[in-house]
This record gives C-alpha cells, sequence and structure tokens, in this order.
C-alpha cells in the first residue's frame, strides 16, 4: 500500500522527504488479514531505516502535511533527525498546508522552516491515553509534562521571537496560527505562494482537537482526500497526467488519479475474489448432486 511517507530525488548529496500523515510508532493493521490499512501513517521503523540510508548528505528537505500524531514518535523522530545534523546535514523544514500537533513541534528541529501563504500550524498540550489505575494513570502524565518541558517547549522556543510563557499560553489553548502569526511568533519565512487545497488528512484525526478552523472542518466535510498541489503544478505540462478536474456544488473539485486507479485495482482484486467463491459453490453443487445422482442410480 502506498504511504504519505516517502523519502524522493536523492542524491549523494541531498534528499527530499515527504511526511504526509499521521505520525505514528507503528502502522495500523487488519486483526483479520493481517494488511495495512491506513495509507496516512508513518511508521517509527521506516522512518529510521530510509534516513540511515541516506548518510553524510548536505541538505536534507522536509515537506510536512500532517495532523500530528504519537508525542512520542514524534520525539524519538527529533533525536534521529538531529544526529543527521551532527553528520553535517542541513534541514530546511516546508510546511505544505497543515503542520499540526506532535508534526508542529517535529518541524522545528529543522535549520531553516519555510511556509506558504496559507498554511496552518496547530500548537497544543501533548495528548495521550492511559489504562490502569491512578499510579499508571500519573505515570503517563508525568511522561506527557516531560515531553513539553525538555522536548517541546525548547523546540519552540529555539526558533521563538516571544518568551516562554507566551508559548505556553499558545500550547494551553490549542492555538491555530496562520502563517503570518508563525512569523509574529517565531523565526520563520513565509513564501510568497499558495497552495491549493488541504490534502492526505481524515477527519476522524480531529476529533481530539477543541478548535479546529472552519476552513479545515469545510474542506473535511466536502472531500477526505485531495491532492496538495501548488499552482505552477496545477498549470504545469504533467498536470493532466496527476489530476482530474468535475463540477461540483463548489464549482470545482480535484481529484487524485493514482488514488482513484488504487481504488480501482482493488476492486478489480475483490471481484476476482467474489468469483472464486462463487465458482468454488457450484462445484459443491454439482458434487452435491453427482453424488445424489450416483445414489439414486444404485438404487
Amino acid at each position: 500500500m502506498k504511504s504519505f511517507f516517502e523519502f524522493k530525488n536523492v542524491t549523494s548529496t541531498e534528499a527530499d522527504l515527504f511526511i504526509y500523515g499521521e505520525i505514528v510508532q507503528e502502522k495500523s493493521v487488519d486483526w483479520w488479514t493481517g494488511e495495512e490499512v491506513s495509507d496516512t501513517e508513518v511508521g517509527l521503523m521506516d522512518f529510521k531505516k530510509e534516513l540511515d540510508s541516506l548518510g553524510n548528505i548536505q541538505k536534507l528537505n522536509l515537506y510536512i502535511n500532517s495532523p500530528g500524531g504519537d508525542v512520542f514518535t514524534a520525539s524519538t523522530m527529533i533525536s534521529m533527525l538531529e544526529r543527521q545534523k551532527d553528520k553535517g546535514t542541513e534541514i530546511n523544514a516546508y510546511v505544505d498546508g497543515l503542520s499540526a500537533s506532535a508534526a508542529s513541534f517535529l518541524m522545528f528541529v529543522a535549520d531553516n522552516i519555510y511556509l506558504y501563504k496559507n498554511s496552518i500550524v496547530m500548537v497544543h498540550k501533548p495528548m495521550s491515553y492511559a489504562v490502569g489505575n491512578a499510579n499508571d494513570m500519573q505515570k503517563t502524565i508525568d511522561a506527557l509534562n516531560k515531553i513539553e518541558d525538555s522536548v517541546m517547549i525548547p523546540m519552540y522556543l529555539s526558533k521563538a521571537k516571544c518568551d516562554e510563557a507566551k508559548i505556553k499560553e499558545l500550547i494551553d489553548a490549542e492555538t491555530w496560527l496562520s502563517s503570518t502569526e508563525m512569523q509574529e511568533y517565531f523565526n520563520v519565512t513565509v513564501l510568497n505562494e499558495e497552495k491549493v487545497a488541504v490534502a492526505c488528512i481524515s477527519s476522524k484525526l480531529f476529533d481530539k482537537y477543541k478548535n479546529v478552523p472552519d476552513s479545515i472542518k469545510n474542506i473535511l466535510d466536502k472531500q477526505d482526500k485531495v491532492t496538495f498541489i501548488s499552482k505552477e503544478e496545477l498549470t504545469g505540462p504533467l498536470a493532466a497526467d496527476k489530476i482530474t478536474f468535475s463540477l461540483d456544488d463548489s464549482g470545482f473539485s480535484i481529484e487524485n488519479k493514482e488514488i482513484l486507479e488504487e481504488n480501482e485495482e482493488k476492486k478489480k482484486k475483490i471481484k476476482i475474489k467474489l468469483d472464486l467463491i462463487k465458482n468454488k459453490l457450484r462445484l459443491e453443487e454439482l458434487k452435491d448432486d453427482f453424488t445424489s445422482n450416483s445414489w439414486s442410480l444404485r438404487s
């Protein structure tokens, strides 16, 4: 299954890393078949394997479009990327739409952070879940507080234009920041370009957030997935090979051909399996009929 975590354009000196999906430690699997059930999850071990294979490159471009995910996994990813920086690699992060929750402090590991005019960043207190007694709950609380104090706050402060008190205020309130607001509070660069749509994000991932902007809610209501493309890509020579266009109530929509083709392929496989089952059942019926007729002839 195709993942939204992918290294591209890898050379001996540079590589592009796309994190387009939920950050998780292990990919979700179907308990019955054992197959991966999500194409928008970034596996921690996959990330480590791909990162280690880069070697001592000079530049790593990190492109993020993520609703966040597991805070402990994001913290581990930061450690991995810090080790890559220790090798002499410069990291540039680009917010290709949304960088929320754990993804928001993950991107601060970069030497330079770039946002588009309609990029959105969300910061909030780390969240998790726990099962057990009060002692078990307290351990989770202590771990979350440690992540906030020793990882999140230092990452945000590394490029902050404001003091720690303001950072904590933003985190406590679950703040959704525009590119202009990000530039007000942090040392980031806003590019003079927009992206066409929010993409690769399942609406279910936003159930735990309190202050999701209406602009994102509206997009999620209309379409679960669209491809995040720039205006240049939209009008470029390869655009027709990547996307299809159709009119709807909103006037215009974009669909990813790769996703459509993948779904069609799945439908074909399911049909083949159903046909095999039908044929097997038919053979069983014929066998039963043959057996019954044989007994009739004998009697």
